[in-house]
């Protein structure tokens, strides 16, 4: 049913057949089409995205042909194109009925049972459509079930159905990238990376399959396999950018930020320059302390991108190593005007204002961040050291309590609730806290000496640290 009318497409004489069709229409005249020719012309109209016209033909193709199942397809088709998917459903159905066994009617009401979220429907008619496919017809089937169990968060079934396409077809490349989004997801990536291992040592050439394990290894924090990976990858395919750029990422969480400074500059050599790349130049030149460098390759981001948050967040961070901490929050207020949902923005505002001390606005805005992401326990971390730093200890351990609540587990938190309960005079209080916290997080301990130096010469606190030291 499918080969119908593919003898029209692209050829000279398909335009005699719009001039015919259109001639008639115009007119209000009968003509004679037989059914390739009117199939033709719907292909062609959808092709044109001509919905209107599309609807024509088929009206004028079910009076000369009222049984014609491969008209009744097309006629379903133009209804899934113009939006109008539950309106094909009934005369997919009615094609079923007659052809149960016919593939593309089954794949054409699977796709339509998937845009109306309705997958189980949709994965039973693929699943049936399976059946009676070829070998290249059954790859794409398996990756439409796979993605319809990716939409019912079947994972599980997902990634079967990708392993039995890349099964039927190692170079589905579709199936690899699905199937590192399913890994990712379920967070397997140790399983992911074994998984490409073995792949790779049947299709050493999958460029796509290197990549994935990339970023497989990259996850488990393997960094320097990652890279090996992403080389393979390069080397397969020379001009594919997503893998410079995981490779770079990689380098930098290995804080070799001149290689990584590098592998950015490869990737100018095929792709235009985009305002994320000047970014992360800025960032790792900015790392390695080549400050003046960092902040034009800032500004050539906001060139490409006036409104690119991350930029000014650089521009800010330059500013507050150079001391310019009234500038840094300047910066730091247009990344937030732009994205004023974003946690991260506010903290850095906020701990500029806090370094300025203007404690009440920093925790304003310390607040606010927190309205956004309760659980970015940087931000309550940061919001108490404002206020014991403003000597205000009794608001620091009432937001203290907020934080540990919302936390959970926060022994950073529980430290800073020793430091203000010590200033408050609570000391019988503070210190069977301090009991608790060295007992279950000594290692982190560390961080009181930097709040509260006096401590150095208290006998309790050094009593309590030598016998927890043991």
């Amino acid at each position: 049913m499918n080969e119908e009318g593919r003898a029209h497409r692209g050829e000279p004489a398909l335009q005699g057949l719009v001039e015919k069709f259109e001639t008639m229409v115009e007119h209000s005249e009968q003509a004679f089409f037989d059914v390739d020719e009117l199939e033709g012309l719907i292909e062609h109209y959808l092709e044109q995205k001509s919905i209107r016209k599309a609807h024509a033909v088929a009206r004028y193709a079910r009076q000369l042909y009222p049984t014609n199942l491969a008209l009744k397809l097309k006629h379903a088709q133009i209804c899934i194109v113009s939006g109008q998917g539950v309106k094909a459903v009934p005369l997919l159905k009615e094609l079923l009925d007659i052809e149960p066994l016919n593939e593309e009617v089954l794949i054409t009401l699977g796709s339509v049972y998937s845009q109306m979220s309705e997958h189980k429907l949709a994965i039973d008619c693929f699943k049936r459509a399976l059946v009676f496919a070829d070998r290249e017809t059954k790859r794409e089937i398996r990756i439409d079930i796979a993605l319809e169990f990716e939409n019912l968060g079947n994972w599980h079934e997902a990634i079967r159905n990708l392993h039995a396409a890349l099964e039927e077809d190692a170079m589905n490349e579709t199936a690899v990238y699905e199937l590192a989004f399913c890994y990712e997801r379920t967070e397997q990536f140790k399983q992911a990376a074994v998984f490409y291992e073995q792949f790779l040592e049947k299709q050493p050439y999958s460029f796509a399959a290197w990549y994935s394990m990339g970023n497989a290894l990259q996850q488990c924090g393997r960094y320097t396999r990652a890279i090996d990976a992403y080389d393979f990858a390069i080397a397969i395919e020379s001009a594919f950018g997503p893998a410079y750029h995981q490779k770079a990422e990689a380098l930098v969480a290995m804080e070799r930020y001149q290689d990584a400074l590098h592998t950015y500059e490869e990737t100018l050599s095929f792709e235009e320059p985009s305002p994320s790349t000047r970014c992360y130049m800025g960032e790792c030149l900015e790392r390695i302390g080549d400050l003046d460098r960092a902040e034009e390759y800032y500004r050539e981001s906001l060139k490409l991108d006036p409104q690119f948050a991350d930029a000014f967040v650089g521009l800010g961070i330059l500013s507050d190593m150079r001391g310019r901490l009234s500038t840094a929050c300047s910066y730091f207020e247009q990344a937030l005007k732009i994205e004023p949902k974003h946690a991260d923005y506010h903290l850095l505002l906020a701990t500029c204002l806090k370094k300025r001390e203007e404690h009440d606005l920093a925790e304003e805005i310390y607040t606010k961040g927190l309205l956004l992401d309760i659980q970015h326990e940087e931000l309550w971390l940061e919001r108490v050291d404002n206020l014991q730093l403003a000597v205000r200890h009794e608001d620091a351990l009432l937001v203290i309590d907020d934080g540990l609540a919302a936390l959970q587990n926060a022994p950073k938190l529980s430290y800073r609730r020793f430091i203000s309960q010590y200033a408050l005079g609570q000391h019988k209080a503070a210190f069977d806290l301090l009991e608790l916290l060295l007992t279950n997080h000594y290692d982190q301990s560390e961080i009181l000496l930097n709040f509260l130096p006096a401590l150095a010469n208290d006998a309790r606190y050094i009593e309590r640290i030598e016998r927890f030291k043991l």
